[in-house]
């Protein structure tokens, strides 16, 4: 008979591992069965878990049949549930987290654009106006209005390029008021380990954030 569920002991409890090949009903079976003998083993004390359900994913449903089996177990808990392979959803996400968009036109006030990813911006941003990204933004066009990176809280967003005519500049949770002399020159606006927003010369970005590059000549 085929093995639905393999027990292994881990540091800090056991672990589960969910033959993908078993159908869900035999799993669920199979894993009853066995944390009942545990429970009887076991008399006193919490045990953690984790479940490891391989090459499937489990759908809401078939995780609420895991829970349930549990919920019999008082002293048994499920710490983490992994799998070997991930929703389409999760892909799709990751592929427009890691792209770059290239916008033009005109940004009014009271406009945004928002980007998921990092974008090069080449068009008009007017005061009150504002680009706004999950990534790093670039500037080549005229920005007077406000540009923020790593939207809502990826630190290691940049924004780089004419940074001079910005009213602000935001990176995550952190905002800069920008001052006329602050930036005389084309420059990037980082996030340092301090939490805290610097700048520099635009041609430090490679020293700053080498994994910008790295990911362009990787692609």
């Amino acid at each position: 008979m085929m093995d639905a569920v393999i027990l292994k002991g881990t540091a800090d409890g056991f672990g589960l591992r969910l033959n993908a090949d078993a159908a869900v009903t035999e799993i669920i079976a199979q894993l009853d069965a066995l944390l009942g003998r545990l429970y009887k083993d076991t008399p006193e004390g919490s045990v953690n878990f984790t479940v490891d359900t391989g090459n499937r994913l489990f759908d809401e449903q078939q995780r609420q049949q895991l829970d349930q089996v549990f919920a019999q177990y008082p002293r048994f808990a499920v710490r983490m549930v992994s799998s070997s392979v991930v929703a389409s959803s999760t892909v799709d996400a990751r592929i427009a987290a890691a792209k770059t968009h290239f916008a033009g036109g005109i940004v009014r006030s009271g406009q945004a654009l928002t980007f998921n990813g990092d974008v090069v911006f080449a068009g008009v941003l007017h005061p009150g106006g504002q680009v706004r990204a999950s990534g790093s933004v670039f500037i080549l066009g005229a920005a007077n209005g406000i540009v923020h990176a790593g939207f809502p809280d990826n630190s290691n967003a940049v924004v780089a390029g004419n940074l001079g005519g910005l009213t602000q500049v935001r990176i995550a949770d952190a905002v800069e008021i920008v001052e006329p002399e602050t930036y005389a020159q084309p420059a990037v606006c980082f996030m340092t380990d301090q939490h805290l927003l610097a700048h520099d010369a635009l041609a430090k970005l490679r020293d700053i954030r080498p994994q910008i590059f790295d990911q362009t000549e990787e692609a």
